[in-house]
């Protein structure tokens, strides 16, 4: 799907030159979770795109699953989207956010 490989092209390229914010719910979703932002993080750089993104009809904006392990091997997915502001992208969890697989 052509959201797909632009999302993973461009999600890749927002994390290696720093420019994404992460909303509040991000950080209120890793503590409830315990999960470290450095796993995230790596998840997001070298893990896959596990399904089709959805188009979540409340926001107008694509919904997406990566899924890896983290350094420790730990599996993990994170779900989230896409919002940019300024050149910036925002990371937003959703309700289902963070999990350990």
């Amino acid at each position: 799907m052509a959201a797909e490989r632009f999302s993973t092209q461009r999600l890749r390229a927002y994390l290696d030159q720093d420019h994404y914010r992460l909303h509040p719910e991000v950080w209120k979703r890793l503590r409830e979770l315990q999960i470290d932002l450095n796993d995230a993080l790596y998840v997001l750089q070298h893990g896959v795109i596990s399904a089709d993104p959805d188009l979540d009809p409340k926001i107008g904006k694509w919904r997406f699953s990566v899924q890896g392990q983290t350094v420790d091997q730990n599996e993990l997915r994170i779900d989230f989207t896409f919002v940019e502001v300024d050149g910036v992208l925002v990371l937003t969890v959703m309700n289902e956010g963070l999990s350990q697989a």
